[in-house]
């Protein structure tokens, strides 16, 4: 079984350039952003949500790491409202390292999740995933999470924001 240990600076400062790109990334990819304006977009949202480093408010960073302690399998970042009336989190990044994929640690590692939420008297978890990453969503399906909502966007006219 996995483990969620909190993140060292070293690995969060990698992380930080990496999440960003990436998100903008994804964010062109489904049409939300223009590739201009993308990178500062995600910077941005994540200054607004991480304005501490690891450090930051209701926010908890966690590396994957295998069952004996000595593999770092990827990372998840999660925030915990507390200050609400229900007991809400928020799952805002998640990541198996590509050549841990489909071995299971993904599961395994949102049922660890669950474990720590529970101890912290959370009532729910909720997450997004972008629809062109389908293995995600079987992922989440598998391990208990249910549509909420679904967006839904049509392509009328190709630019080079769209290819």
């Amino acid at each position: 079984m996995v483990k969620l240990v909190p993140m060292e600076q070293a690995d969060f400062s990698a992380y930080l350039e990496r999440g960003i790109a990436e998100y903008a990334e994804d964010k062109v990819k489904s049409g939300n952003w223009t590739v201009e304006e993308a990178l500062e977009r995600s910077r941005k949202e994540f200054e607004k949500y991480l304005p501490d480093g690891l450090q930051s408010k209701n926010e908890y960073i966690f590396s994957i790491v295998d069952g004996a302690g000595d593999q770092k399998l990827g990372m998840l970042w999660v925030e915990v409202k507390m200050d609400s009336p229900s007991h809400d989190a928020f799952i805002f990044d998640f990541r198996v390292e590509e050549q841990f994929r489909g071995k299971g640690y993904g599961k395994q590692a949102l049922a660890a999740l669950d474990e720590k939420l529970l101890s912290m008297n959370v009532d729910s978890v909720g997450l997004h995933v972008f629809g062109h990453n389908i293995v995600a969503q079987e992922l989440y399906k598998k391990s208990g999470y249910e549509i909420t909502n679904i967006n839904m966007r049509k392509v009328l006219r190709k630019t080079d924001s769209t290819s």
